[in-house]
Protein backbone atom coordinates (compact mmCIF):
# COMPACT_ATOMS: atom_id res chain seq x y z
CA UNK A 1 0.00 0.00 0.00
CA UNK A 2 2.74 2.36 0.81
CA UNK A 3 4.56 1.49 -2.62
CA UNK A 4 0.96 2.56 -4.26
CA UNK A 5 0.84 5.71 -2.50
CA UNK A 6 4.61 6.69 -3.19
CA UNK A 7 4.12 5.86 -7.47
CA UNK A 8 1.07 8.03 -7.26
CA UNK A 9 2.77 11.30 -5.31
CA UNK A 10 5.68 10.90 -8.33
CA UNK A 11 3.09 11.00 -10.82
CA UNK A 12 1.60 13.68 -9.34
CA UNK A 13 4.73 15.97 -8.99
CA UNK A 14 5.84 14.91 -12.81
CA UNK A 15 2.21 16.33 -13.99
CA UNK A 16 2.68 19.56 -11.44
CA UNK A 17 5.99 20.07 -13.51
CA UNK A 18 4.53 20.57 -17.05
CA UNK A 19 2.03 22.38 -16.43
CA UNK A 20 4.16 25.17 -14.91
CA UNK A 21 6.85 24.74 -17.82
CA UNK A 22 4.17 25.11 -20.67
CA UNK A 23 3.17 28.69 -19.25
CA UNK A 24 4.14 31.75 -21.22
CA UNK A 25 6.47 34.64 -18.63
CA UNK A 26 4.46 37.19 -17.43
CA UNK A 27 6.56 39.76 -19.16
CA UNK A 28 6.48 38.90 -22.49
CA UNK A 29 3.29 40.84 -24.48
CA UNK A 30 1.99 39.02 -27.62
CA UNK A 31 2.35 41.05 -30.83
CA UNK A 32 -0.41 42.72 -31.97
CA UNK A 33 -1.85 41.67 -35.62
CA UNK A 34 -2.62 44.94 -37.89
CA UNK A 35 -6.15 45.26 -38.76
CA UNK A 36 -5.43 47.60 -41.66
CA UNK A 37 -5.89 46.00 -45.60
CA UNK A 38 -3.13 45.63 -47.72
CA UNK A 39 -4.68 48.26 -49.74
CA UNK A 40 -6.44 50.58 -47.97
CA UNK A 41 -9.45 52.34 -49.15
CA UNK A 42 -9.48 56.00 -50.13
CA UNK A 43 -9.94 58.74 -47.10
CA UNK A 44 -13.27 60.15 -47.15
CA UNK A 45 -11.78 63.79 -47.71
CA UNK A 46 -10.97 62.41 -51.38
CA UNK A 47 -12.32 63.24 -54.21
CA UNK A 48 -13.02 59.88 -55.38
CA UNK A 49 -15.47 59.64 -52.88
CA UNK A 50 -16.76 62.99 -52.34
CA UNK A 51 -18.86 65.27 -54.29
CA UNK A 52 -17.40 68.26 -56.10
CA UNK A 53 -18.74 71.73 -55.82
CA UNK A 54 -17.76 74.46 -59.06
CA UNK A 55 -18.48 77.46 -58.79
CA UNK A 56 -19.27 79.16 -62.57
CA UNK A 57 -19.15 82.45 -62.22
CA UNK A 58 -20.03 84.46 -65.76
CA UNK A 59 -20.03 87.61 -66.69
CA UNK A 60 -23.93 87.81 -66.32
CA UNK A 61 -26.67 85.49 -67.23
CA UNK A 62 -28.88 88.37 -68.81
CA UNK A 63 -27.22 87.79 -72.02
CA UNK A 64 -27.91 84.47 -74.10
CA UNK A 65 -23.79 83.51 -74.79
CA UNK A 66 -23.34 83.03 -70.28
CA UNK A 67 -26.89 81.52 -70.21
CA UNK A 68 -25.23 78.71 -73.08
CA UNK A 69 -22.47 78.10 -71.21
CA UNK A 70 -23.91 77.36 -67.62
CA UNK A 71 -26.34 75.06 -69.51
CA UNK A 72 -23.26 73.30 -71.32
CA UNK A 73 -21.36 73.06 -68.00
CA UNK A 74 -24.14 71.79 -65.66
CA UNK A 75 -24.75 69.02 -68.69
CA UNK A 76 -20.95 68.24 -68.47
CA UNK A 77 -20.83 68.47 -64.68
CA UNK A 78 -23.36 65.54 -64.24
CA UNK A 79 -21.33 62.88 -66.53
CA UNK A 80 -18.91 63.48 -63.35
CA UNK A 81 -21.27 64.06 -60.53
CA UNK A 82 -19.96 67.52 -60.08
CA UNK A 83 -22.29 70.42 -58.52
CA UNK A 84 -22.59 73.33 -60.33
CA UNK A 85 -22.85 76.71 -58.28
CA UNK A 86 -23.71 79.16 -61.17
CA UNK A 87 -23.74 83.02 -59.74
CA UNK A 88 -23.42 86.13 -61.91
CA UNK A 89 -24.23 89.72 -61.62
CA UNK A 90 -27.06 91.68 -63.49
CA UNK A 91 -24.47 93.07 -66.22
CA UNK A 92 -21.07 93.17 -67.26
CA UNK A 93 -20.65 96.70 -65.60
CA UNK A 94 -20.65 95.36 -62.10
CA UNK A 95 -17.38 94.15 -61.32
CA UNK A 96 -17.36 94.38 -57.22
CA UNK A 97 -20.45 92.93 -57.49
CA UNK A 98 -18.53 89.36 -59.20
CA UNK A 99 -15.86 90.07 -57.09
CA UNK A 100 -18.27 89.57 -53.77
CA UNK A 101 -19.18 86.37 -55.66
CA UNK A 102 -16.12 85.09 -55.93
CA UNK A 103 -15.13 85.79 -52.25
CA UNK A 104 -18.13 84.27 -51.64
CA UNK A 105 -16.89 81.13 -52.97
CA UNK A 106 -13.61 81.21 -51.64
CA UNK A 107 -15.40 81.16 -48.20
CA UNK A 108 -17.63 78.33 -48.75
CA UNK A 109 -14.37 76.06 -50.21
CA UNK A 110 -15.18 74.93 -53.17
CA UNK A 111 -13.08 72.76 -54.92
CA UNK A 112 -12.83 74.87 -58.34
CA UNK A 113 -13.55 78.09 -59.96
CA UNK A 114 -14.35 78.48 -63.22
CA UNK A 115 -14.51 82.68 -64.15
CA UNK A 116 -15.46 84.91 -66.70
CA UNK A 117 -14.00 87.84 -65.41
CA UNK A 118 -15.75 91.43 -65.68
CA UNK A 119 -12.85 93.27 -64.16
CA UNK A 120 -9.64 91.42 -65.92
CA UNK A 121 -7.52 93.41 -63.16
CA UNK A 122 -10.28 93.94 -60.35
CA UNK A 123 -10.43 89.86 -60.12
CA UNK A 124 -6.59 89.53 -59.67
CA UNK A 125 -6.48 89.82 -55.76
CA UNK A 126 -8.88 87.34 -55.69
CA UNK A 127 -7.45 84.77 -57.78
CA UNK A 128 -4.40 85.32 -55.94
CA UNK A 129 -6.41 84.54 -52.52
CA UNK A 130 -7.80 81.25 -54.36
CA UNK A 131 -3.97 80.10 -55.38
CA UNK A 132 -3.28 80.81 -51.68
CA UNK A 133 -6.11 78.29 -51.28
CA UNK A 134 -5.02 75.57 -52.90
CA UNK A 135 -8.29 76.42 -54.95
CA UNK A 136 -7.70 75.60 -58.63
CA UNK A 137 -9.10 78.71 -61.59
CA UNK A 138 -9.96 78.71 -64.67
CA UNK A 139 -10.88 81.32 -66.62
CA UNK A 140 -13.34 80.53 -69.46
CA UNK A 141 -14.04 83.47 -72.54
CA UNK A 142 -11.71 86.01 -71.03
CA UNK A 143 -8.16 85.98 -69.19
CA UNK A 144 -7.67 87.25 -66.03
CA UNK A 145 -4.26 89.76 -66.15
CA UNK A 146 -2.32 88.33 -63.50
CA UNK A 147 -2.60 85.48 -60.46
CA UNK A 148 -1.78 81.57 -61.21
CA UNK A 149 -4.41 79.95 -63.74
CA UNK A 150 -5.00 76.84 -64.17
CA UNK A 151 -5.89 77.02 -67.65
CA UNK A 152 -7.79 79.78 -70.31
CA UNK A 153 -10.07 78.79 -72.41
CA UNK A 154 -11.83 80.93 -74.88
CA UNK A 155 -11.50 82.68 -78.16
CA UNK A 156 -8.38 84.39 -79.58
CA UNK A 157 -10.21 87.20 -79.69
CA UNK A 158 -7.41 89.52 -81.14
CA UNK A 159 -7.72 86.31 -84.11
CA UNK A 160 -11.23 86.71 -83.96
CA UNK A 161 -11.44 90.53 -84.09
CA UNK A 162 -8.94 90.17 -87.10
CA UNK A 163 -10.87 88.10 -88.93
CA UNK A 164 -13.48 90.51 -88.92
CA UNK A 165 -11.37 93.12 -90.24
CA UNK A 166 -10.15 91.28 -93.00
CA UNK A 167 -13.83 90.00 -94.36
CA UNK A 168 -14.66 93.88 -94.08
CA UNK A 169 -11.69 94.82 -95.86
CA UNK A 170 -12.60 91.65 -98.97
CA UNK A 171 -16.26 92.07 -99.15
CA UNK A 172 -16.84 95.81 -98.41
CA UNK A 173 -13.63 97.28 -99.61
CA UNK A 174 -13.62 101.19 -98.86
CA UNK A 175 -15.51 103.40 -96.97
CA UNK A 176 -15.75 104.86 -93.32
CA UNK A 177 -16.40 102.63 -90.75
CA UNK A 178 -17.52 103.33 -86.95
CA UNK A 179 -16.75 100.84 -83.81
CA UNK A 180 -18.76 100.43 -80.53
CA UNK A 181 -17.25 98.22 -77.85
CA UNK A 182 -18.42 96.90 -74.28
CA UNK A 183 -16.93 98.08 -70.76
CA UNK A 184 -13.94 100.00 -71.44
CA UNK A 185 -10.78 98.80 -69.96
CA UNK A 186 -12.03 94.90 -70.67
CA UNK A 187 -9.36 93.03 -72.53
CA UNK A 188 -11.75 90.52 -74.16
CA UNK A 189 -13.29 93.93 -75.83
CA UNK A 190 -9.72 95.77 -76.56
CA UNK A 191 -8.45 92.77 -78.35
CA UNK A 192 -11.58 92.46 -80.39
CA UNK A 193 -11.03 96.23 -81.40
CA UNK A 194 -7.14 95.60 -81.85
CA UNK A 195 -7.49 92.99 -83.62
CA UNK A 196 -10.14 94.53 -86.14
CA UNK A 197 -7.72 97.15 -86.63
CA UNK A 198 -5.18 94.88 -87.33
CA UNK A 199 -7.28 92.96 -89.86
CA UNK A 200 -8.15 96.56 -91.78
CA UNK A 201 -4.58 97.83 -91.92
CA UNK A 202 -3.86 96.87 -95.25
CA UNK A 203 -6.26 98.50 -96.55
CA UNK A 204 -6.19 101.87 -97.13
CA UNK A 205 -9.46 102.39 -98.59
CA UNK A 206 -11.14 101.49 -95.30
CA UNK A 207 -10.99 104.69 -92.47
CA UNK A 208 -12.30 104.69 -88.91
CA UNK A 209 -14.39 107.42 -88.06
CA UNK A 210 -14.30 109.11 -84.75
CA UNK A 211 -13.83 107.18 -81.58
CA UNK A 212 -14.69 103.93 -80.34
CA UNK A 213 -17.73 104.16 -78.32
CA UNK A 214 -18.94 101.60 -75.51
CA UNK A 215 -22.53 100.45 -75.07
CA UNK A 216 -21.52 97.80 -72.61
CA UNK A 217 -22.77 94.80 -74.21
CA UNK A 218 -26.32 96.10 -73.87
CA UNK A 219 -28.70 96.01 -77.28
CA UNK A 220 -30.48 99.03 -76.29
CA UNK A 221 -27.11 100.84 -75.72
CA UNK A 222 -25.76 99.50 -78.85
CA UNK A 223 -29.05 101.10 -80.61
CA UNK A 224 -28.36 104.65 -79.13
CA UNK A 225 -24.72 104.54 -79.87
CA UNK A 226 -25.60 103.61 -83.49
CA UNK A 227 -27.80 106.40 -83.90
CA UNK A 228 -25.77 108.93 -82.52
CA UNK A 229 -22.82 107.64 -84.94
CA UNK A 230 -25.10 107.87 -88.24
CA UNK A 231 -25.54 111.32 -87.04
CA UNK A 232 -22.40 112.18 -87.17
CA UNK A 233 -21.32 110.09 -89.95
CA UNK A 234 -24.24 109.88 -92.39
CA UNK A 235 -22.06 108.20 -94.66
CA UNK A 236 -20.58 105.36 -93.07
CA UNK A 237 -20.37 102.07 -94.49
CA UNK A 238 -19.44 99.71 -91.87
CA UNK A 239 -20.79 99.36 -87.55
CA UNK A 240 -18.55 96.53 -86.38
CA UNK A 241 -19.52 95.66 -82.36
CA UNK A 242 -17.91 93.58 -80.06
CA UNK A 243 -20.71 91.80 -79.48
CA UNK A 244 -23.93 90.51 -81.31
CA UNK A 245 -26.31 91.91 -78.65
CA UNK A 246 -24.72 95.70 -79.32
CA UNK A 247 -24.86 94.28 -82.87
CA UNK A 248 -29.03 93.54 -82.95
CA UNK A 249 -29.26 96.97 -81.62
CA UNK A 250 -27.12 98.66 -83.93
CA UNK A 251 -28.93 96.78 -86.73
CA UNK A 252 -32.57 98.14 -85.74
CA UNK A 253 -31.08 101.32 -85.86
CA UNK A 254 -29.63 101.21 -89.42
CA UNK A 255 -33.15 99.56 -90.25
CA UNK A 256 -35.38 101.93 -88.71
CA UNK A 257 -33.71 104.16 -90.67
CA UNK A 258 -33.77 103.04 -93.87
CA UNK A 259 -30.04 102.29 -94.02
CA UNK A 260 -30.16 98.52 -94.56
CA UNK A 261 -28.36 98.70 -98.08
CA UNK A 262 -25.39 101.07 -97.31
CA UNK A 263 -24.14 100.03 -93.73
CA UNK A 264 -23.09 96.82 -93.09
CA UNK A 265 -23.65 95.76 -89.41
CA UNK A 266 -20.90 92.94 -87.94
CA UNK A 267 -21.12 91.68 -84.58
CA UNK A 268 -18.93 89.10 -82.46
CA UNK A 269 -20.33 85.75 -80.57
CA UNK A 270 -22.42 83.55 -83.15
CA UNK A 271 -25.36 83.76 -81.46
CA UNK A 272 -28.59 82.07 -82.12
CA UNK A 273 -30.39 84.99 -82.32
CA UNK A 274 -27.46 86.71 -83.87
CA UNK A 275 -27.75 83.85 -86.79
CA UNK A 276 -31.44 85.03 -87.28
CA UNK A 277 -30.85 88.20 -87.07
CA UNK A 278 -28.66 87.75 -90.10
CA UNK A 279 -31.22 85.53 -91.89
CA UNK A 280 -33.76 88.26 -91.14
CA UNK A 281 -31.30 91.27 -92.91
CA UNK A 282 -31.14 92.97 -89.48
CA UNK A 283 -27.21 91.68 -89.09
CA UNK A 284 -25.02 91.24 -92.12
CA UNK A 285 -21.83 88.77 -90.23
CA UNK A 286 -21.07 87.91 -87.04
CA UNK A 287 -17.62 86.32 -85.33
CA UNK A 288 -18.88 83.06 -83.81
CA UNK A 289 -17.79 81.72 -80.58
CA UNK A 290 -18.13 78.11 -78.77
CA UNK A 291 -19.21 79.21 -75.39
CA UNK A 292 -20.51 75.99 -74.48
CA UNK A 293 -17.28 74.15 -75.47
CA UNK A 294 -15.42 76.55 -73.55
CA UNK A 295 -17.58 75.35 -70.69
CA UNK A 296 -17.08 71.74 -71.17
CA UNK A 297 -13.82 71.85 -71.49
CA UNK A 298 -13.29 74.14 -68.39
CA UNK A 299 -15.85 71.56 -66.18
CA UNK A 300 -13.51 68.33 -68.03
CA UNK A 301 -9.74 69.70 -67.43
CA UNK A 302 -10.70 71.00 -63.77
CA UNK A 303 -12.48 67.47 -62.82
CA UNK A 304 -9.10 65.73 -64.46
CA UNK A 305 -6.73 68.28 -62.59
CA UNK A 306 -8.13 67.48 -59.08
CA UNK A 307 -9.18 63.58 -59.52
CA UNK A 308 -6.11 62.68 -61.96
CA UNK A 309 -3.14 64.91 -61.50
CA UNK A 310 -3.51 65.76 -65.12
CA UNK A 311 -2.60 69.73 -65.86
CA UNK A 312 -4.35 71.21 -68.48
CA UNK A 313 -2.96 73.46 -71.02
CA UNK A 314 -2.24 77.15 -69.94
CA UNK A 315 -4.48 78.46 -72.86
CA UNK A 316 -6.74 76.37 -75.30
CA UNK A 317 -8.22 78.36 -78.50
CA UNK A 318 -11.59 76.99 -78.99
CA UNK A 319 -11.82 79.11 -82.36
CA UNK A 320 -14.00 81.12 -84.13
CA UNK A 321 -15.83 81.14 -87.50
CA UNK A 322 -17.36 84.38 -89.76
CA UNK A 323 -21.17 83.74 -90.00
CA UNK A 324 -23.04 85.20 -92.83
CA UNK A 325 -25.94 84.32 -94.68
CA UNK A 326 -23.75 81.43 -96.14
CA UNK A 327 -23.90 79.40 -92.88
CA UNK A 328 -26.31 81.52 -90.45
CA UNK A 329 -28.43 78.33 -90.13
CA UNK A 330 -26.04 76.40 -88.93
CA UNK A 331 -25.86 78.39 -85.75
CA UNK A 332 -28.93 78.58 -84.58
CA UNK A 333 -28.08 76.86 -81.92
CA UNK A 334 -24.87 77.13 -79.40
CA UNK A 335 -22.47 74.97 -80.38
Amino acid sequence: MKKLLAILLVLCLASSMVACSSQEPASKVPTPVSSTPANPAPAESTPANKELVFALLPKTLTNPYFVAMQEFAEAEAAKHGIKIECIAPPDETKVEEQIAMFETMLEKKVDAILVVPCGTTEIVASIEKANAADIPVLCLDTNASGGKITSFIGTNNYGGGKLAGEWVSDNIGTGKISIITGTPGNKTHEDRVNGFLEGISGNKNLVVAGDVVPAYSDRAQGMAQAENLITANPDIAVLYCTNDEMAMGAGEAVKAQGLADQITVIGFDGAPSAAQGIIDGIMNASVAQAPGKMAQMGVAAAYEFIVNGVTPEAEVDTGCTMVTKDNAKEYLNWH
